[in-house]
């Protein structure tokens, strides 16, 4: 290490186990002597040497290999120890830990400031796998910080593949000779080493410079690098040295693989690793869960908790399968649930269930006396190996080529569905035209690399990796999009988590906002908003969290609801947030695409822009990795005309909520009443239900001679159809059949009302719970965005159905995008996976969301995806018969669907009821039913909410919340999931039409959401609508009142 001008050159000391004896002991007396300013030793050192260490401080700390550091409870604890922390706090920590949940662990954190050195701790890692320890949460109760893992989902390939017209391994030197050196090649992990050695040997013969790389050899690295060989052959797998750890961007180019890379999974009968068992299960859930899904999820529950297991247990455990006995303790639990595992597989894997994988699964399976074998596609192999093409440095991310010979269909197109579902990437078909294209954007990337290293690049060329904050509402809309391109980071800033990631050309950080900071305040102003010359100013307050019950409020220093002291305060997060702010390039904001989003994202704007004033704003209509690199290529600012519709919308709901709760209170003298101006009509419309529910209508039931069944509404002469039916002679005649063919147009896409409507029929879910429902899948990038009146489809959509239908239903896909593109786009899945196909990938762990997807999201999730995908399919042909019945002299018009000739879209979505068709001619009635029934049905959540979609009343967003205000005032219940109105609803609703009915018509209301729709579009000022809303606020509290 060189000396600075003027200053003494640092003293460094080493110590590694290989020394001569004599260096050893000069080396550790000049440590013990601390005659040093830099130690570099190993992690070995501080487990036999560390009282030479203890007492010293040291500023900086830096550890290479944090996987191997990570493993070791000690080290951590000793590392701790010489950053300055002492042993007592290590130790209380350490016991908090052990017995907090999250979340009090966070409000113990908030609770004491804990003190801490002034030392540095870097650590450096290929993969950074350390499991989530009680030593590796003291990082984040000490440090706030954890470490992340591998960044391989940060790639720039073109992904091509090849059906071989000749011999493998001569189609691979045929690619070599074709597109030159620079390139690594990959066998499977099925062909295993030797396989790779016969390939380097041949192409050797062909004149192309290879070798077999079987282990870490920096020396033969070198030789590759220098362009001594050609070509480096490896194993397509994690774990393979040319898989993993290479670095060489100016160098490899692209890559080949010799075959689908595909993985072997062996476990025998007498297999006692917890880990293999549990990923046996995993890959085989589809099949188990049809035979037995409790025992099921109870064996892989237990694995779960057995994995990972120390090597004493597993040999307790081997001994005990051996003898047949089972051990004690935890060893004891662990020989339970393998020996559970081992039972479910002989019992339910059979010739049946060979036969349905290898027609649909993407994996082979073998069943034998030795045990079960299963062969996957090997996705993980595939990515890490194909990586090593695109690189990052400092202008980006070099463009990288992947060749893949298929060798397996079957595998190939596991392989295919997995890079799309999860890596959100597709294979393209290798013609040598556009190899030669990407190879010359893959060659300029390299050009410009040497140029950088000899400093000969323009500088304004180049695009150094900036650094970005990227905040959202949701904590789990945060951690779902940091872990697009690998395990994040994650840090703790003044109580706010906060994940760092690396994506294509950046690094970001992603925190949440949690939602608003700030409303109007309740004790200044005419109801939060000074109205001055004309002018109307909101004027905001800090948003309050009551720290024990969770009710949020402002101005006030206790909490409304329990009248405790104790709470949080939004400012904390703004805090924090600008201080984040001035770490990072650009800060981009990235709430909800819809004005609740853009009212949020402004407050965040203004909070933080004298910190950091590049920000901008990203839109995001899903949270997938595809989506979020579309929105960095096209950022926007805020708009303020949304800003100003979500502004009005809150001063409106202030304003007239406020005075006719107010009359309300003063009236009935009870203060928990309110009301508003949506939840007003919507209450009349229950009452208004009830009481035409109350008229009656006759339906007769009728079964005929031959079987065949019809239902009459309205039906005359009921007591004369008795009387006959009753003494055996109630005849009716079918005349004028005829038979017509018609087409049943494919269903639309799903938007939040009739979502909200069909979780209500389907499900019985209630609005909120199907709304709680879809926020979870929306915000672990499973579907759109859930709040939206539009069924428009984006070409991405239009993708996503495709992929799915051609393979599964072929010549049914048509592509229809369902209106014209804006704001919004439907509710749909953002992958190709049907219900069963995202269970199996979440189950194998291919998949990972941050929430747990429960039985609920995922009937949910199947709803939107079969409604989804019916939409893109071809329309339905059906039969109607059309006929005539005569009773008793009296014609009735019949019509009815008798056969489905073309299903099309029905496959997926069955909205249509076949019944049989009626003969022509004289039929006897066999039995007779004719029931009292309503003349109308009460009413549904659903029937309500579609009905607010149709008459413009409330929006997406707050359909649900309308409904749950009226149950939380006691105004409505549900009864089984009909939706009524209570005595104190009515009482209340009667008061309130009979003072204020012009204040709380549905007209009124219609035409205030209509101006809203103004104010966003920029046809009209909000201040001139807040003029017109006060002018109305202020009747409202001179109207006399009187009782209903």
């Amino acid at each position: 290490m060189a000396a600075k001008h003027g200053e003494k050159a640092p003293k460094i000391a080493g110590y590694f186990s290989g020394m001569k004896k004599s260096e050893a002991e000069e080396m550790l007396q000049k440590i013990r002597d601390e005659e040093f300013n830099i130690l570099v030793t190993t992690d070995r050192f501080l487990n036999t040497r560390f009282e030479l260490l203890r007492g010293k401080k040291f500023s900086f700390i830096f550890v290479d290999d944090v996987d191997s550091f990570l493993k070791s409870a000690r080290n951590i604890d000793k590392v701790l120890l010489l950053m300055g922390f002492d042993e007592e706090e290590i130790e209380r920590q350490l016991s908090l830990v052990s017995r907090r949940s999250e979340k009090n662990e966070a409000g113990e954190h908030a609770s004491r400031e804990i003190a801490k050195p002034d030392s540095i701790l870097l650590v450096a890692g290929a993969t950074a796998k350390g499991r989530r320890t009680k030593r590796i949460q003291l990082f984040r109760r000490l440090l706030n910080f954890e470490p992340g893992g591998s960044i391989e989902f940060v790639r720039n390939i073109s992904n091509m593949y090849l059906r071989p017209s000749k011999n493998m391994w001569e189609q691979v030197a045929e690619l070599v000779k074709t597109h030159g050196g620079g390139c690594l090649i990959f066998v499977p992990q099925t062909a295993g080493v030797e396989s790779a050695k016969e390939l380097a040997k041949f192409l050797n013969s062909q004149g192309i410079s290879a070798y077999a790389y079987e282990r870490m050899d920096a020396k033969m690295l070198g030789r590759f690098e220098l362009g001594e060989y050609d070509v480096l052959v490896g194993v397509a797998s994690r774990r393979s040295p040319l898989a993993r750890g290479i670095d060489l961007p100016e160098r490899i180019r692209y890559v080949i693989f010799a075959g689908v890379p595909r993985r072997e999974l062996n476990v025998s009968w007498r297999e006692h690793r917890p880990s293999m068992l549990l990923s046996l299960l995993r890959n085989l859930y589809s099949i188990l869960r049809e035979k037995n899904e409790s025992e099921l999820v109870q064996v892989t529950g237990m694995l779960k908790k057995c994995v990972p297991t120390d090597r004493e247990v597993l040999e307790i455990v081997r001994e005990g399968l051996e003898s047949s006995r089972q051990p004690e303790g935890f060893a004891g639990y662990v020989y339970s649930a393998v020996t559970r595992a081992h039972q479910l597989l002989k019992t339910y894997i059979g010739e049946e269930e060979l036969r349905r994988v290898a027609e649909n699964l993407d994996m082979r399976l073998r069943v034998d006396e030795n045990g079960v074998s299963i062969i996957l596609p090997d996705i993980d192999g595939y990515i890490q190996a194909s990586g090593r093409s695109s690189r990052m440095y400092a202008g980006g991310i070099t463009r990288g080529i992947s060749i893949l010979i298929v060798d397996d269909e079957k595998a190939f197109r596991g392989i295919s569905r997995a890079l799309e579902t999860i890596y959100e990437e597709t294979f393209q078909e290798y013609t040598l035209e556009q190899a030669r294209e990407e190879f010359k954007q893959c060659d300029r990337d390299r050009q410009f690399l040497r140029e950088i290293r000899t400093g000969s690049a323009r500088l304004e060329s180049l695009d150094i990796l900036s650094s970005s904050l990227i905040v959202v509402e949701s904590p789990t809309k945060a951690r779902t999009l940091a872990y697009f391109f690998g395990k994040p980071a994650r840090r703790v800033v003044d109580g706010l988590t906060v994940y760092e990631s690396v994506g294509e050309g950046y690094v970001a950080c992603l925190t949440a906002c949690q939602g608003h900071l700030v409303d109007i305040t309740t004790s200044q102003g005419f109801h939060g908003v000074w109205v001055h010359d004309g002018e109307f100013v909101p004027m905001y307050v800090d948003i309050r969290r009551c720290s024990k019950c969770g009710e949020q409020f402002t101005d006030s220093e206790v909490c409304p609801n329990c009248r405790s002291d104790k709470y949080f305060t939004k400012l904390s997060i703004i805090e924090s947030l600008r201080k984040l702010a001035l770490e990072f390039d650009r800060v981009f904001i990235a709430t909800d695409p819809d004005t609740e989003g853009e009212k949020i994202g402004y407050d965040l704007y203004v909070s933080i822009w004298p910190f950091n004033k590049r920000i901008e704003r990203l839109e995001l209509h899903e949270i997938t990795r595809k989506a979020l690199r579309d929105a960095f290529k096209s950022p926007r600012s805020i708009s303020l005309p949304l800003v100003e519709a979500q502004v009005v919308r809150r001063i409106e709901d202030r304003w007239v909520g406020f005075e006719l709760s107010r009359r309300l209170w003063e009236f009935f003298g009870e203060k928990h009443l309110s009301a508003g101006r949506v939840q007003t009509p919507v209450l009349g419309w229950i009452i208004q239900r009830m009481e035409e529910a109350k008229k009656k209508r006759l339906v007769a039931s009728m079964t005929f001679e031959d079987g065949s069944e019809l239902m009459l509404d309205s039906i005359e002469d009921v007591d004369v159809v008795k009387r006959l039916y009753a003494e055996g002679v109630l005849n009716v005649e079918v005349a004028d059949v005829k038979y017509v063919e018609t087409v049943v147009p494919a269903v639309k896409p799903y938007t939040t009302d009739s979502l909200l409507r069909d979780a209500s029929i389907f499900l019985r879910l209630s609005a909120a719970e199907a709304m709680d429902a879809a926020q979870t899948l929306f915000e672990s990038g499973l579907i759109t965005y859930h709040r939206t009146g539009s069924t428009y489809v984006s070409s991405t959509g239009l993708s996503v159905a495709r992929n799915y239908l051609e393979e599964n239903f072929p010549g049914l896909f048509v592509a229809r995008h369902h209106g014209e593109p804006g704001a919004h786009e439907c509710i749909r899945p953002t992958k190709p996976l049907s219900r069963k196909q995202l269970e199996l990938y979440l189950q194998s762990g291919l998949i990972r969301v941050p929430m747990r997807i429960g039985d609920r999201e995922f009937m949910l999730y199947d709803l939107v995806f079969r409604r989804f995908m019916a939409s893109q399919m071809k329309d339905a042909l059906v039969q109607r018969q059309i006929c005539k019945l005569m009773i008793l002299g009296k014609t009735y018009d019949i019509e009815r669907i008798v056969d489905v000739i073309e299903p099309g879209f029905l496959h997926l979505y069955q909205v249509i009821k076949t019944v049989k068709a009626l003969e022509p001619g004289v039929h006897r009635v066999l039995n007779l039913q004719i029931k009292s029934m309503q003349a109308v049905p009460f009413f549904r959540e659903g029937d309500i909410i579609a009905l607010m979609r149709e008459r413009g009343i409330g929006r997406p967003s707050t359909y649900a919340q309308v409904l749950n205000l009226l149950y939380k005032r006691r105004y409505i219940f549900n009864d089984n999931g009909r939706v009524l109105a209570t005595k104190l609803g009515k009482t209340i609703y009667g008061y309130l039409v009979s003072n204020f009915g012009s204040f709380v018509s549905e007209a009124l209301t219609r035409r205030l959401e209509e101006l809203m729709e103004s104010i966003e579009s920029g046809k009209v000022s909000y201040q001139e609508v807040l003029k017109e809303l006060y002018r109305e606020t202020l009747q409202i509290s001179k109207t006399p009142a009187r009782a209903a």
